[in-house]
């Protein structure tokens, strides 16, 4: 147990980091680099980590039933509209809030639906304990929320000319930073409705942990289509297919690249944390993976300035964090019941 919870950690300092790489990927335009990331991130890198991992590994998606495969691509699908939002919003209101906003929502039902689906229930004390464990991460999330809006009155204040726009566009952020927790809460939904191969692999004695990653092929085989879809028809429209040979690309060439492996390295490796922690791992691990990589992010914003000059709010994100961090040792109770 104790194992899984280190792999879960490592998990983690992937999914708090991968925001951050989001931002400051000039001088390609935002569809510029989507179109690149959705090619490398969403649709090559789960497959090639699932070659090296998986021998044959497209025969046990092959013998899935269809019905399966649809409904874990359909998921991805969601996921990837929401995605879409998630890196907007990130650019609205920053970092740290949307990802604040996106995983408490994502968190709430990534983990009770994958429960639904499985149909494994904890006993009584261990539910009492891990609701107990989501009501706080919910306040933490609300604090943090909270710094949020503090930060932007702030921001208003301090910019009365542009009140109005900012107040739009912080709104706009804010709601597209919930859709998107929605979104995010459907890959562990799907991948979780999807171990139809990665129980085909297991049985022809593929290792639980490596065969996890199964899942994520068939998820974002649906993710890839709405990403690269939507970001080529703004390449085209906009013309920005010219970003890829401006002056300097080489460096958003380099951060594309980083992007798509610190992305795709957090769900890869939670796929196997929850593989280790057992029958309520894609429950229990989704709150942690959530909760601590909700701190990541925010250790991530505090460094790269988004909350300086705003003392008030952010000594309040920093209370939200603490709130989060309790949560997190509630669940991890709960999980040693």
């Amino acid at each position: 147990m104790a194992s899984a919870f280190l792999v879960l950690l490592f998990a983690c300092l992937f999914q708090g980091s991968f925001g951050i790489c989001f931002k400051k990927y000039q001088p390609f335009s935002w569809e510029a680099f989507w179109v690149l990331f959705s090619v490398i991130g969403v649709l090559g890198i789960p497959h090639i980590w699932c070659m090296i991992e998986v021998p044959n590994y497209m025969s046990y998606i092959r013998a899935t039933p269809v019905p399966t495969l649809l409904a874990g691509a359909l998921a991805g699908f969601f996921w990837g509209i929401s995605s879409i939002w998630y890196s907007k919003a990130i650019d609205m209101i920053g970092v740290s809030l949307v990802t604040g906003i996106n995983l408490g929502l994502s968190n709430l039902l990534g983990s009770f639906v994958p429960m639904v689906i499985l149909g494994t229930y904890p006993p009584a004390r261990v539910m009492i304990v891990l609701l107990l464990g989501q009501a706080v991460l919910l306040g933490g999330v609300v604090v943090l929320s909270k710094a949020g809006f503090m930060k932007n009155g702030d921001g208003a204040e301090k910019k009365t000319k542009e009140k109005g726009t900012s107040s739009s566009v912080f709104m706009t952020g804010l709601i597209m930073a919930l859709a998107s927790g929605a979104g995010s809460a459907a890959i562990n939904i799907g991948a979780t409705a999807s171990n139809y191969p990665v129980n085909l692999a297991v049985a022809q004695g593929v290792n639980s942990t490596s065969a996890s990653l199964l899942s994520w092929v068939v998820v974002f085989a649906g993710g890839f289509l709405a990403n690269f879809i939507y970001a080529l028809i703004k390449l085209i429209r906009n013309k920005t297919y010219t970003d890829y040979v401006k002056p300097g690309c080489g460096k958003a060439y380099f951060k594309v690249v980083l992007t798509s492996v610190v992305w795709f390295s957090a769900l890869a490796i939670y796929g196997k944390a929850t593989a280790m922690l057992g029958t309520l791992g894609p429950v229990v691990g989704w709150v942690a993976f959530n909760g601590l990589a909700l701190i990541i992010a925010n250790a991530w914003g505090f460094l790269d300035g988004e909350w300086k000059g705003f003392a008030k709010a952010r000594k309040v994100a920093l209370y939200g964090n603490a709130v989060i961090i309790a949560a997190l040792v509630v669940v991890g109770i709960s999980n040693g019941l």
